[in-house]
């Protein structure tokens, strides 16, 4: 085996332009594959990082007549699930959170979570320094601890090792640190589109939940998302038919706050893995398809280099037929060649696979979950191995078969004129140029509608201009801002310097941003309907505001008026309706004067004074929703987003508001700053991730492809120079010639359309979830990749067929004379 990996290593290094070459295809096949796999990895098959995650489940609440699913649980009867629910080892409840850290140095606002004492030993992951929550400290007024990251431990604390037992400024008041988690440690992870929920970054502080007298009379506040342990040899199913029988006495014995029936109000389980990578898990194996292709075109590339190899080494071979070499050996020989060769290739394909995961974190970490975890691991490596193993084999076992069967007599002559290999292997050639070139015409269309879907979505509008604005998170501490004026007289007052910063056209605060992520929702009545009627009370998203909040978006006012400064704590209430709400709830009348309240014990209603229109909040492929807006001051938030409408570049104003914010209270720190185009980007970034890799698979088949055709094209004039020469001779001329050359790689392209556009046309349907406003068989898209992969193919074929009409027939005749 050692020689005849020294004899194969010593036939590549002879033949450098054909090696680099085969490097290079290789590494394009496998390293798209490695990076593939490394993504497929970390998002599906790696286990979540917890003690037994495929025994953990996520609970959501869900009312159907509201259109409501997947929505948070509030803290009454998150205790009912804890005592009720015996199909469960362990249960605990969580929320996202933001905190301002002060040290020496300025605040900053960490991401984090409340959670109680029960969660860390759900998830079975220990801190790698102090401790976890007690019971004990689930308790209100007991609860002045704090878990950290490693990741915050090392980031603003310089690893001390003396943290554990010390106390540090959180919100404004000194909580003492318990414990460290490990720098992996991840939770909540990130979970898109629940309703009544927030989406946050990555937390790294934690707090024991400790809930108080308002919240535990209170089961229509609902914020929690609940996380449990199925005991051993609990079924989900199992579990389900007993959560069931929970909900159900909710409805018995809370009647007020529940609709009647099954139907009208339950609860549903969901496995934690489905929820975090369920709605990507499609893409990914479209993209794992994708990817195969591309392989498969870089194989059908490297036999049909091997076979041109093969023809020029078949006098070497049939002297070592003719001397004793057996079949067997001469095999063995050749695949350590190609096995060889794709080794190489593979481990020029990882270092690229490399560089390509550092640009898809780039991409998507912050947006598309668990992304920042992919990385070339133990697993990955193995697979790409064993994928450079079989690669070789697969493109090295025909050319291998050819060139042990030489024929003897015609090789052995001086003067044969390389036409030993027969018509069958110009069939095979031409079989392997047609199958890469059909493969790249199903990605090329598949990517199109891809890149059509995507520009489609980006030319949408939002209803509202984002351009030229800057949005930025603040969170008042409860403890020194109490709810109420304070939080109110904060905020005006920072609207009031904001808007004095010199460049500033409006500013406002908002409780969410459209696109971002986050949505909050709440039921309400509306006076003179009952809501028994229709079973449900009805429920809409909803948004604290301060007055100019429409002016910076620029959304249009259709009646009525905006809020004003007069509309306080103290006048009487209002509400302003978007398009979609008075069209649903008032479609035979007009909606303003009419009244609404989120009380229906002791209503307090609210006029509508104003109706604007209609935004996408939840996603640009998302229908606009109804939506209710309360000015900031009848229903202040301390937790708010900034957004500051400006002539010019508006991240130019950033240093200037934190300022202003800083002059009101220098322990506020501003968080997330971004422009709101950025927001959008980020809200569209799985489907880019899928366009970009989809898009450069596809660039990759069309090259290989047409090195494919290049090589071919260039092989078919080496091997007929002779016959051009007397063809020229006798008098063709070299249009004649090109007509030849170029006729033979039409005609290959033609029969590769011929069987590559209905398989495209048949496997384009798997996109059909992923497309947005496009048709899966998209006429337009087909006809495009056809003309741009046979544009490139003849190309391609261009140039040796130049180079042949250009030959000098003297030269030519004399061409292995």
């Amino acid at each position: 085996m050692l020689k005849d990996l020294r004899f194969a290593l010593r036939q590549l290094v002879k033949q450098p332009g054909f090696t680099f070459i085969a490097v290079l295809v290789l590494a394009l096949g496998i390293g798209a594959n490695t990076a593939v796999l490394s993504l497929v990895n970390a998002l599906l098959l790696r286990p979540l990082p917890y003690k037994a995650p495929e025994n953990l489940v996520l609970l959501w609440e869900r009312f159907p007549p509201q259109g409501l699913e997947r929505i948070p649980v509030s803290a009454p009867e998150y205790l009912d699930y804890e005592k009720q629910a015996s199909s469960f080892e362990k249960i605990g409840a969580f929320n996202y959170a933001a905190y301002n850290l002060t040290t020496v140095d300025v605040p900053e606002r960490v991401s984090g979570a409340v959670v109680s004492p029960s969660l860390f030993p759900l998830l079975g992951v220990a801190p790698i320094r102090g401790r976890v929550f007690t019971k004990d400290e689930g308790a209100e007024g007991r609860d002045d601890v704090v878990v950290i990251s490693a990741r915050l431990w090392q980031r603003r604390f310089n690893t001390d090792p003396t943290i554990v037992g010390n106390k540090i400024s959180v919100n404004g008041r000194p909580q003492t640190v318990v414990g460290i988690m490990p720098k992996q440690f991840d939770f909540p992870l990130p979970l898109f589109n629940l309703q009544g929920s927030r989406f946050a970054s990555r937390a790294d502080i934690w707090k024991p939940i400790a809930f108080k007298k308002e919240e535990l009379e209170a089961r229509y506040s609902r914020s929690y998302g609940v996380i449990a342990r199925l005991r051993t040899g609990v079924s989900v199913a199992k579990a389900q038919a007993e959560i069931d029988n929970v909900t159900a006495n909710f409805r018995q014995n809370n009647p007020k706050n529940y609709p009647p029936g099954p139907s009208a109000f339950g609860a549903k389980i969901y496995p934690l893995q489905d929820q975090v990578v369920g709605p990507m898990r499609t893409g990914l194996w479209i993209l794992v398809g994708a990817v195969t292709l591309v392989l498969l075109i870089a194989c059908a590339n490297l036999t049909t280099m091997l076979l041109a190899r093969a023809a020029s080494r078949e006098r070497e071979m049939a002297i070592r037929v003719a001397l004793g070499a057996s079949l067997k050996r001469m095999l063995r020989q050749l695949l350590t060649e190609s096995v060889l060769l794709s080794i190489l290739g593979g481990t020029a394909g990882v270092l690229l696979s490399i560089w390509a995961i550092d640009l898809l974190q780039v991409i998507g970490a912050q947006t598309v979950p668990r992304l920042r975890e992919i990385n070339l691991d133990l697993n990955v490596l193995v697979m790409t191995f064993g994928v450079c193993i079989v690669t070789g084999i697969v493109f090295g076992i025909v050319p291998a078969l050819v060139s042990a069967k030489p024929e003897l007599t015609e090789a052995l002559k001086e003067g044969g004129r390389g036409s030993t290999a027969g018509a069958h292997r110009h069939r095979l050639r031409n079989s392997l140029i047609i199958a890469e070139t059909v493969l790249a015409l199903i990605l090329l269309a598949n990517a199109g509608l891809l890149i059509k879907s995507f520009a489609q979505l980006q030319n949408v509008s939002p209803g509202f201009n984002p351009h030229n604005v800057l949005t930025a998170e603040i969170s008042l501490p409860v403890e020194k801002y109490l709810r109420g004026q304070p939080v109110i007289n904060f905020y005006a007052e920072a609207a009031r310097r904001i808007k004095n910063i010199p460049g500033v056209q409006h500013a406002a605060f908002t409780v969410v941003v459209p696109l971002s992520g986050s949505n909050t929702d709440s039921s309400f009545i509306i006076e003179g309907q009952d809501p028994k009627a229709s079973g449900a009370f009805p429920d809409e998203e909803i948004r604290d505001i301060t007055p100019d909040y429409f002016r910076v978006l620029q959304i249009p006012l259709l009646k009525g008026r905006f809020f004003k400064e007069a509309d306080t704590a103290d006048s009487p209430p209002v509400v302003i309706v978007n398009q979609g709400f008075a069209k649903k709830y008032f479609p035979n009348s007009e909606a303003l004067g009419k009244r609404i309240s989120r009380d229906d014990t002791n209503p307090k209603w609210a006029t509508i004074v104003g109706v604007v229109g209609d935004i996408k909040h939840r996603g640009l492929d998302v229908e606009a929703q109804p939506e209710y807006y309360l000015p900031h001051t009848q229903g202040p938030d301390r937790d708010m987003v900034l957004a500051v409408r400006s002539a010019q570049d508006a991240r130019m104003l950033a240093g200037a508001i934190r300022e202003e914010l800083g002059n009101i209270d220098p322990d506020i720190p501003l968080a997330n700053v971004r422009t709101l185009d950025a927001v959008i980007a980020d809200s569209v970034a799985p489907r880019r991730l899928s366009v970009v890799l989809l898009g450069a698979f596809s660039a990759i088949a069309l090259l290989l492809a047409s090195v494919g055709m290049y090589g071919l094209i260039s092989f078919l004039v080496a091997q007929r120079t002779h016959e051009i020469g007397v063809r020229m001779a006798l008098g063709a001329q070299r249009s004649d010639v090109l007509k030849m050359v170029i006729g033979h790689a039409a005609k290959l392209l033609l029969i590769s359309a011929a069987i590559g556009l209905p398989i495209a046309f048949f496997s384009s349907s798997a996109l059909r979830t992923l497309l947005y406003q496009v048709n899966p068989f998209d006429l337009s898209i087909f006809l495009i990749v056809t003309m741009i992969l046979g544009g490139v193919g003849l190309l391609a074929s261009y140039l040796p067929a130049i180079r042949a009409a250009r030959a000098d027939p003297v030269i030519a005749l004399g061409h292995n004379a």
